[in-house]
């Protein structure tokens, strides 16, 4: 009886371990319907051009001046903000560690996901972005303001424990060429193979692999929404972007990157990083390598690096 006795007691030792509960979407792209059911017990972060809130916003959101969120370090902008920068702004809005955090911008403006990734990089994964932003939630007729709403009380926010979802030049530099680590072009194929020029040159990182982050949403009743998961999966996979592999995404400043960031996590990718630099920090560096045109094939940028 003793190795049953044995046997009982490991049962119920597994039983008390805390459960690691796998990411999903809903993790990080939250309905209308549920916000509206909802609203009051969260803070709202619009993350649009001012003007845009002062036409009309979801009632009782904060405006948030895309200056609060992006900084400017080392002649590169739109870095993601200092700890101390982030904890002021927090502060403003009232905001604790235990707060619940829904931001939006337009429909098809990835600015509300790289105001969610900033929270969640600074340790606040109760963040979330509104799907359909602003055009779906006034569309299905959901309380909307025009005046700005009333200041909050301020609170008092440290970050403990800083995320690593972040990837800055070097670290990408020194994983070119890795087998286990995939860089992701998520700009528009113009500016991938360097026709459209928006730096001090054109073109791509080499190997990286390009997807446009448009490319994980589609339209339903005129509003881009999230793509329903396995069409994602279907995608990614067709482009090889992998769980089990690092993936850092990009785009020109990372914002656009900040999207397909978070939709990898609510995949439940493992090892998953945006590089806030991007093309606008890589591009104007001469002694940083690029690849201009579509016809090198990944194995031959590779080699490239090699030489």
């Amino acid at each position: 009886m003793q190795p049953l006795k044995t046997i009982a007691l490991t049962n119920v030792l597994l039983l008390a371990l805390p459960i690691l509960a796998a990411a999903a979407i809903e993790d990080y792209f939250v309905q209308t319907d549920w916000l509206a059911t909802n609203r009051t017990q969260v803070v709202v972060l619009d993350a649009r051009q001012a003007p845009l809130y002062l036409l009309g916003h979801v009632d009782g959101a904060y405006s948030v001046p895309r200056s609060e969120f992006l900084d400017k370090r080392g002649g590169v902008k739109s870095l993601v903000p200092t700890t101390t920068d982030f904890e002021i702004l927090m502060e403003r809005f009232g905001i604790t560690p235990g707060t619940t955090v829904i931001t939006y911008a337009e429909h098809d403006n990835p600015y509300a996901a790289r105001l969610a990734w900033t929270l969640r990089y600074h340790g606040h994964e109760n963040t979330l972005v509104l799907d359909g932003g602003y055009e779906k939630w006034s569309g299905e007729g959901h309380p909307t303001s025009l005046l700005p709403t009333t200041a909050a009380v301020p609170s008092e926010y440290r970050v403990t424990s800083p995320g690593e979802a972040r990837a800055e030049v070097d670290y990408v530099l020194t994983r070119l060429g890795n087998p286990g680590v995939l860089v992701w072009d998520t700009r528009t194929p113009e500016e991938y193979v360097g026709t459209r020029i928006r730096a001090d040159r054109g073109g791509h990182i080499p190997g990286a692999v390009h997807l446009n982050w448009t490319e994980l949403q589609h339209e339903v009743n005129g509003v881009k929404v999230l793509r329903p998961e396995p069409e994602i999966r279907t995608l990614l996979a067709a482009h090889n972007i992998n769980d089990g592999q690092e993936i850092i995404a990009h785009c020109q400043t990372g914002i656009r990157s900040s999207y397909a960031t978070l939709v990898l996590q609510a995949l439940d990718y493992k090892q998953v990083k945006n590089y806030d630099g991007s093309w606008i920090e890589w591009a104007n560096n001469p002694d940083l390598p690029i690849v201009a045109g579509a016809e090198t094939s990944h194995s031959d940028e590779i080699a490239l690096l090699r030489k």
